[in-house]
């Protein structure tokens, strides 16, 4: 029984790294480099700073309804009408928000609503896929993902035809969405709404804590365009890629660790937690390795042009980024350990300082500025991270391991 759960267990993170993996090849290989290969470093900075946006608000709703669904299943029985008002609230927010930073980027009325349109539609595709994740089905997962890579790819098409860049990432949001609707049931009513109150709760912390979260990790898009240049935002996206590629890789293992650690009565017991401590720091060390080795590659092959500008970066800014990854593992097992206020302390808290001192140091610093700041504040947040796991951990006599 116990071999069989471990061979699950590792089936679901080989799916799940697999539609990371697929969607960012498209993104990162495909479609950016050639981008700035035929449009420049500016056009490609303007679509990384209007994307960034997207990941900031729609992202930080999505997610935190995603998670919200799952975590509260852990303390109470909800329905999809738990979730229905919101979705209304968070969908009005998200277009509201994005048209304005839509219509301030761009002056266009058109832009800006077009702009907003997206910024729901992709909202709702980050919540859809907590279908898969809640009954642990990550075979439809990866489908999932390949559907929305593949809509990416039909819309670069359209982009070359039009000149539209939106039309690249709506008609992957399209795609997944329609497939959530005729295939999946998390947008069907199913039964009457039972523990609002509750599920409100859970959704505001989440959602503050997301957010922070999501507005540093796409600071550096906003804060280097609106200070620097469109073209800087493109050279620390380059340098950062590999990086925060792997940054994206964790979001399958903190996947995982929601999905199996908030059925109720599981929960790590200390010997794991230990082992899983030496695991992520042993990963960490890895990653590293592999980024540094990997940037200088990287660069020449798709960025030959910006190669000397970027990499006296590569050492500092890989660094700061993968400490982040890691610190990003420990936030979520403090997650799975009902330690939801604890959890928004320490990312507010941690996202508040990050974005003063990054902003003063890109000022006075310029790119300098925000490697040296990510690395000190990753380094804080993955420090206290680890100590809150441990002294907040409530030991259980079981663990998902040996159910």
């Amino acid at each position: 029984m116990k071999q069989k759960k471990t061979a699950k267990l590792a089936g679901d993170l080989i799916y799940t790294v697999m539609a990371t993996v697929i969607m960012n090849a498209v993104l990162q290989i495909i479609i950016y480099p050639l981008i700035t290969r035929f449009h420049g470093e500016a056009v490609t900075g303007n679509i990384l700073y209007f994307i960034g946006i997207i990941y900031i608000v729609p992202q930080a709703f999505g997610t935190a309804l995603n998670n919200a669904r799952l975590v509260s299943r852990k303390s109470c029985d909800v329905t999809n009408s738990d979730f229905t008002h919101l979705l209304v609230i968070s969908s009005a927010l998200s277009a509201l928000i994005c048209a304005g930073v839509g219509f301030y980027g761009s002056s266009s009325p058109g832009f800006c609503v077009a702009y907003g349109i997206f910024s729901v539609l992709y909202m709702l595709r980050v919540y859809a896929q907590v279908e898969y994740r809640l009954v642990l089905n990550f075979k439809k997962y990866l489908l999932y993902y390949i559907i929305i890579s593949s809509g990416y790819l039909v819309g670069f098409g359209l982009y070359m035809l039009t000149d539209v860049w939106l039309l690249i990432f709506v008609m992957g949001e399209v795609a997944a969405l329609a497939y959530s609707f005729f295939k999946g049931e998390i947008f069907r009513k199913d039964g009457k709404a039972q523990n609002r109150l509750q599920v409100n709760k859970i959704f505001g912390m989440l959602f503050l804590s997301t957010l922070v979260r999501d507005c540093v990790n796409q600071f550096d898009k906003v804060i280097l365009k609106l200070t620097i240049s469109a073209e800087v935002v493109t050279q620390y996206h380059v340098v950062s890629l590999i990086a925060k590629t792997m940054q994206m890789l964790v979001q399958p293992v903190n996947s995982l660790i929601l999905s199996y650690l908030t059925v109720k009565d599981s929960g790590l017991t200390k010997k794991q937690l230990l082992k899983f401590t030496g695991l992520a720091l042993g990963f960490g060390g890895v990653f590293y390795g592999v980024c540094i080795a990997g940037t200088p590659v990287f660069v020449k092959l798709f960025y030959p042009d910006l190669y000397s500008d970027v990499m006296p970066y590569n050492l500092i800014v890989n660094l700061g980024l993968i400490l982040g990854f890691v610190a990003t593992l420990f936030m979520s097992i403090l997650l799975t350990q009902e330690k939801t206020s604890l959890h928004m302390a320490i990312q507010c808290i941690w996202g508040v300082c990050y974005i003063v001192a990054a902003y003063l140091a890109v000022v006075n610093l310029k790119l300098w500025g925000i490697a040296v700041v990510t690395l000190i504040a990753n380094a804080l947040k993955l420090l206290v991270a680890i100590l809150c796991t441990f002294f907040s951990k409530t030991e259980d006599k079981n663990s998902v391991s040996n159910k």
